[in-house]
């Protein structure tokens, strides 16, 4: 038995998409064990993969800095011994810890992060415009590097498991909760502020779609300013807004998402979570952009809204999102009419039931 260890930390986003590249692994290579180093929120991604196991490593609080990452590495090496490490984050953090995988004899193997290519798809002038490789492909490119050929299976890649369903229906009992009407999700915030769609058009948009689909609407995220505005659209829509932030484990967040008829979302973890999910995604891309290699995975290309680069050359002008706008007005944001995303949920509602 093959047994190895990828190392992925940063954010949500970034592991999810990873998933489908590990199921399709060990679906193709049964003499394959796979041990996920990542941050322990995210470990619920994997564990119903068969043969794979999540190492949960707590690089915010327990292993930090230089003699905390050299205390992960050797918990990590005491663990299991592993034939192949494979680094899919290229940070200084899994740097350290690939280096010193390396110095003990083990076969190290880094993806490529194209961080050139990135540049210059988002510098101010002479852009080079070309869609670049998808982030799961470069994932599943380190792993044919290192000996191992697969192609992706066809998705859904995220799976509730059954004990998350089953707390998911208690809870939609417990809230009188019945589907009797499309189910929409609502994920409007993002880390950084050029992903972020106004907020103010969310109530104009939950009144249009309610109108034409009498829909039920599903609001996720976190934090506290973020349930404080879901509140706030709970009070204007009583009866047709579900506030979820705050409420469910991840678990069950999978296992809700799943439901769903559509997600409506931003550039965000969310996306990905629907995308993997198998739900279909409408998302509102502002300053960063799909060909950057994040778009969500298995998803029709209508299923994105964005202003054209031929009206705003600018974009994208960030590959992950930044706080400020080179314009200084967003205006891959807030050009973006709520006429547009309801008519692209309507679209992809229809083709649902069609």
């Amino acid at each position: 038995m093959k047994k190895i260890l990828l190392l992925r930390f940063s954010a949500m986003g970034d592991v999810l998409m990873l998933v489908p590249v590990v199921r399709s692994l060990t679906a193709a290579c049964p003499h394959v064990e796979v041990t996920v180093a990542t941050r322990p929120r995210f470990a619920s991604f994997f564990q119903d993969i068969e043969r794979v196991r999540v190492f949960e490593a707590d690089v915010d609080y327990h292993f930090t800095g230089f003699f905390g990452l050299r205390k992960l590495f050797f918990t990590m090496l005491v663990k299991d011994d592993y034939d192949l490490v494979i680094d899919l984050h290229d940070h200084i953090r899994t740097v350290i810890l690939r280096s010193m995988f390396a110095l003990f004899g083990k076969k190290v193997v880094v993806f490529k992060k194209g961080r050139a290519e990135k540049r210059s798809l988002i510098r101010k002038t002479n852009k080079k415009v070309q869609p670049l490789q998808h982030t799961t492909e470069r994932y599943r490119a380190a792993l044919e590097e290192a000996g191992f050929k697969f192609n992706l299976l066809p998705g859904p890649w995220l799976l509730p498991t059954e004990t998350a369903k089953q707390r998911l229906q208690a809870w939609l009992e417990k809230q009188q909760l019945y589907k009797q009407q499309p189910w929409i999700g609502v994920a409007p915030f993002a880390l950084h502020k050029t992903k972020i769609w106004p907020l103010a058009n969310y109530p104009s948009l939950i009144k249009q779609l309610h109108q034409t689909t009498q829909a039920k609407f599903f609001l996720f995220g976190g934090g506290e300013d973020e349930i404080n505005y879901f509140n706030d659209l709970k009070t204007l829509f009583p009866e047709q807004v579900v506030v979820v932030a705050g409420r469910l484990h991840l678990p069950q967040e999978i296992a809700l998402v799943k439901m769903l008829d559509v997600m409506i979302c931003t550039d965000s973890a969310n996306m990905h979570l629907a995308a993997l999910a198998g739900t279909p995604v409408v998302s509102v891309w502002g300053g960063t952009h799909p060909d950057a290699g994040f778009a969500p995975l298995g998803q029709e290309a209508d299923g994105v809204v964005q202003i054209s680069r031929k009206e705003l050359p600018c974009r994208p002008c960030s590959v992950y999102g930044k706080e400020t706008c080179h314009r200084g007005d967003y205006a891959c944001l807030t050009r973006i009419t709520t006429e547009t995303v309801a008519e692209r949920v309507i679209q992809r509602l229809k083709k649902e039931t069609s």
